[in-house]
């Protein structure tokens, strides 16, 4: 479970009607951008479903849902541990916990509109003293978002416009003692998205709003 804050962009004194109803904020006289925060929320869900699987030392599908993301976001992926150098692994061969571990992702978004989100995700771990520092990079073909079909004619199909955007995070995971019902671990991140894709049913020019775009979030997690 996480929450955090993200940047929210809004146009003031937007000048649309019936006739013209789907410009971007700026391109009529008097209407200005200025930013602000928004709060977040994330439910994560991961199941490890084989030990081993050939070459790789673990598998896990994991099931995530945040919002607001125009409006909600919610994602299938399907994880691949990677083999650690110098590391034999699998069940048939214990060793030792490692302190390094990574590991592949794909898996899709179920899109509000026109289309769905696809993505590929590549995460690595390392425990340096207490906390485990991880990091991950990804990258998304996201699904048309509703500020370019909002307007638009809906007798006919919704038309498909989607846009390849790149994310990295960085944090850390804390273990917490042993309470009952109470979090295992809190888990504090930093996100960076680029192109920087705004949440609402506004449409901006590029030069309105920061290329890039950066998140923080805390999260609460429990092991089973």
């Amino acid at each position: 479970m996480g929450m955090g804050r993200e940047p929210l962009w809004s146009c003031a004194h937007y000048q649309a009607d019936s006739a013209d109803a789907v410009h971007a904020c700026g391109d009529s006289a008097g209407e200005s951008v200025s930013g602000s925060n928004l709060f977040k929320g994330s439910l994560d869900y991961r199941l490890g479903v084989k030990d081993s699987w050939g070459p790789f030392p673990g598998a896990e599908m994991q099931w995530h849902l945040e919002a607001p993301t125009n409006p909600a976001t919610m994602e299938f992926s399907f994880n691949l541990a990677l083999p650690v150098p110098g590391r034999s692994g699998g069940s048939g061969n214990p060793e030792p916990e490692a302190d390094f571990h990574h590991k592949i992702g794909a898996g899709w978004g179920i899109g509000a509109w026109a289309d769905n989100s696809f993505f590929l995700e590549y995460a690595a771990s390392r425990k340096l003293g207490g906390p485990l520092w991880f990091g991950n990079m990804r990258a998304t073909y996201l699904a048309t978002q509703i500020g370019e079909v909002l307007g638009d004619d809906f007798s006919q199909p919704l038309p498909s416009d989607r846009t390849l955007v790149f994310q990295a995070a960085l944090g850390a995971s804390f273990r917490l003692p042993d309470w009952v019902l109470a979090p295992d671990f809190i888990i504090p991140q930093i996100n960076v998205t680029l192109p920087q894709v705004p949440t609402g049913e506004r449409r901006f020019r590029s030069d309105d709003i920061p290329l890039a775009q950066w998140d923080a979030s805390l999260g609460l997690g429990w092991g089973i």
